[in-house]
Parts: structure tokens; sequence; C-alpha cells
């Protein structure tokens, strides 16, 4: 069970990180042929760890995710001899926020970035786009990254590489010995659509690169791509390959299929250098996105739908993991850094980090899947988190939004700038409604389901110390408990 207790203040938070581990200088690759072994034996040596993320990929364009006629063999096998999470959530349906948790191991807000990131002069007039130009969120006392997986990894003998899509700022944040990346809008092809390079197939080849050039050392590979965000530019193949079948938006289809491939590139270079047993891979999303409208959002984005909340994560670990699982209780993103960690072998508890973060043992949110997933006990014991700044208005106001997802109900409650009596809440089962398009929000027939999430979501804001889901889940319980009060218009 995940215990966690109230964070200490922001100020000591930052200076306590600032401390305590500080960034190595960013070096070119290592030549691993040169090093002298680091452990005696090959039971000691942990394993390397391959985080293959994708943006904007919806469930349903995977093979196995997918009641719909889409190609992802590779992707598939990985899922089918490994786990599938089937309910698997951001923390943001949004790029920057959700890359800081997977790093951080913490929901958004505690490190702070709610918002994504991108150089001058492009802002657009969302209120999910900071306004101003953040090079460096690592070095801005605004944000809480200091405690970052890729810093323990670094710093435990691991060579590292991040390739492709960062958006955690433009610069390099100095704690990989491989930085071959930008931080976002990087078009997808070199050159010319169709007439060049596609960017994806290049990344690749560095990736690949990098394995082979650390293949006798652990290694950590953090292969990110762009696709199959917007635009839907695959290569003619993908596109081809989709032509006559009978399905809605068969580009984004064929991105799919295009990133299955440059997976399937990386699976077989871990092959032929005889490591992919001792390998973990993790596929997943930054978010997924709706094809739909959604009060909220006009990109399928910053709303908490499942389309868009809910994404692929599939591990892949034949010496670590069982195969063929499919894994029912509700994870996150939140989640892969100690998952990571621990597989790694690396310690993260120490006195002095439980006194810098105030969480007695781990210093993250979220939790070791692994271990989950070895014991066996598949049984919901902790909810999922969603929180979202949504990019358009409902009722004429901006808006701040909290969502849980336990077992079979899935509660959203959002805090509205322009009027604090607006309660355009959300509450769905969605064993009945997968679609969410049923809010049994203000039915009187499902106030006492609702309460006890209201409860759930109260409890657990007030561990993670979620000021604002501590503050509406206050509220609503009131309102819930208290019916007199709506009709008096106390609030």
């Amino acid at each position: 069970m995940l215990i966690i207790v109230k964070a200490a203040r922001p100020v000591i938070y930052a200076l306590g990180c600032a401390l305590v581990l500080l960034a190595p200088t960013t070096l070119p690759a290592r030549d691993s042929g040169s090093l002298s072994p680091i452990y005696d034996n090959t039971e000691q040596r942990p394993p390397n760890i391959v985080l293959i993320l994708f943006d904007w990929a919806r469930r349903d364009g995977i093979g196995v995710y997918s009641a719909k006629d889409v190609s992802t063999p590779n992707i598939d096998a990985l899922a089918n001899e490994g786990v599938r999470f089937d309910n698997a959530y951001t923390p943001a349906t949004l790029c920057s926020p959700a890359r800081a948790s997977i790093i951080t191991g913490v929901y958004p807000h505690a490190h702070q970035i709610r918002k994504t990131m991108y150089p001058a002069g492009i802002n657009g007039g969302l209120p999910t786009m900071y306004p101003d130009p953040i090079a460096n969120p690592f070095d801005d006392e605004r944000f809480h990254l200091a405690i970052n997986f890729p810093k323990y990894v670094t710093n435990s003998g691991f060579a590292t590489a991040h390739i492709g899509k960062w958006h955690l700022g433009t610069g390099n944040p100095g704690f990989f010995d491989l930085f071959k990346s930008y931080n976002s809008l990087m078009p997808h092809w070199i050159g010319q659509p169709h007439q060049s390079a596609y960017r994806e197939d290049i990344q690749t080849s560095e990736g690949i690169r990098f394995i082979r050039q650390n293949a006798d050392r652990p290694f950590f590979l953090y292969q990110s791509y762009y696709t199959p965000h917007a635009p839907f530019q695959p290569p003619q193949k993908y596109v081809d390959l989709y032509q006559d079948r009978d399905i809605d938006h068969k580009n984004y289809y064929a991105a799919m299929s295009s990133l299955d491939h440059n997976v399937g590139r990386i699976v077989k270079s871990l092959q032929e250098q005889k490591i992919l047993q001792d390998t973990l891979i993790i596929i997943s999303a930054d978010h997924a996105g709706s094809f739909q409208e959604r009060p909220g959002s006009y990109r399928g984005m910053g709303i908490a739908y499942d389309e868009a909340a809910r994404i692929p994560m599939i591990m892949h670990w034949p010496k670590g993991l069982p195969s063929g699982v499919i894994w029912d209780s509700g994870v996150s993103l939140v989640d892969l850094a100690p998952t990571m960690l621990a597989a790694a072998n690396i310690n993260t508890k120490s006195r002095i980090m439980e006194i810098i973060t105030g969480r007695i043992g781990s210093p993250f949110h979220g939790r070791d899947l692994i271990a989950e997933v070895t014991s066996g006990n598949d049984d919901w014991r902790v909810p999922v988190f969603m929180q979202n700044i949504p990019e358009a208005a409902i009722e004429n106001s901006w808006f701040d939004e909290r969502a849980m997802r336990f077992r079979q109900w899935k509660l959203v409650l959002r805090a509205f700038d322009a009027d604090p009596r607006a309660r355009n809440n959300a509450f769905f089962d969605l064993a009945r409604d997968p679609g969410e398009t049923d809010n049994l929000y203000y039915q009187a027939d499902f106030q006492v389901q609702l309460e006890a999430q209201l409860e759930l979501m109260l409890k657990h804001a007030e561990d993670l110390q979620d000021s604002l889901s501590i503050r509406l889940a206050t509220r609503e319980l009131d309102l819930v408990r208290h019916p007199e009060k709506v009709q008096k218009k106390l609030y």
C-alpha cells in the first residue's frame, strides 16, 4: 500500500534538493570498451532500461488494446510476452506536466509544471501555455524538479541517453550522457514530407547506436517520439497500408504503425546484442487525445475523459516480469520513476530525503509496479488522479480540473474562475458507460456512490497535500450531505 505523509514547505524542498542532488556535467556517450567492469558477476548487474514514449497516443492505436483494424505487431508481441496495463492514466493530458511527472514520480501540483513550455512568441492565447520562454525549468524556482530519476541512474553507473522530444525546456538539463533532443514542435520530416528522411527513423538509428556502444554495461535509453502527434504525416507505405481499411483518421493509425516499425528496430538491436532478456522495456505515452468534441477542449487535450487521459502502458522484462499478464488495477505515469529505480536496485530512501520531501520511505507519489505485478495482487488498492488545466472555457469561464479514477468510477471536479458557485462536475460509471456520456453527478440515485468517491478523493488529497483537491472535495461533500445549502444558494 502506498503511504505518503505531508510534504515539506516548498522553500525547504527546493533548497534541500539543490544541495543534495547536483547534476553531473553532460558528457559524450561513454566509450564502454575502455572501462573496467563495475559488477563482479552478471547476477549483480541491474537490467538495462529502455523507456519508449509516444506523444498523443491513443490506446486504440495499438492492436492489443484496440477493436479497430490497426497494425502494430512489434508492440503487440511485447505486450503478449510481458505485462499490459489496461487502466493506465496520465496525471495530466498535456505534454510538459505529464513529462515532468514521468521523471519526478510526483503529480503536477507537487512539481508545479502545469502548462506546456515553448520558446518566446509561441503562446496562442491558451491557458495551457506559459507566456514566457523557459529554457531550463530545473533551474527555475517556480518548479520542483530537483529529485528525478535520471539523476539517480546517471549517478549509479548507467550510461544514459535522451533522444527525441523533451518538452521540458529548450536547454540541455545536464544529467544525460547523451542528449540528442529538442523541446517540441519539430517537423516529422527533416525536409519536405515524403521527399526527405523521416525524423523518427533517424532518432531510432541514434538510439540503436547508443545501445550498441553500451551493450556491455547497464544503460538507460529514453527514446521519445513526437509521433503520432499532429500533423499526421507518416511515410507513404504506412498510409498505403490503411488505404482500404474501414477506419476513420487513417493517417493517425498509419503513424502508429510507423512507430511500431521503429519499436521493432529497437527490439531487434537488443536481440542482436544478446541483451533483450536483461532489458526492461516500457512503452507508454505522455497523453492521448479525443477525436470528438468534449467540454473544455478543442484539440482533444487538457481533459480527463478516457480517450485523452487513459493511455497505453506495456512492460517487457523476461527476467523480472511474468509473461502474458493483463493488469486491471489503475496505474499512472507517476509510477514509472519508482518502478525503474526499483528494477535497477537503486536506493532512494534516506533520512535526509525524508526530511526534504516530507514523505516517509519513498520520495515519490508513485509505486513500484514490478513488485505489484509479481505479487499478483490486482485489486485496485489506490486511485489514480488527473490534474488538468483545460484548453477551452465552460460556462464562459476558464477552470482548473481534478479527476480521480477508482475501479468503475470516474469523478471530475472543476474550479471555475468566474463564479465560485459553478458546479459543472462529472461522475461516470465506466463499467456501464465506458464512453462517459451519462453524467451521474446530479442524479439522486447515485448520491451514495458519489459521497464515497468524494470521501476517497479527500483522503488521498490530504495525503498528497493537493490543496485544490482538498478544497473541492470538502465543498462537494458538504453539499452532498446538506443539499439544502444548494437551495438557499449558500454556494
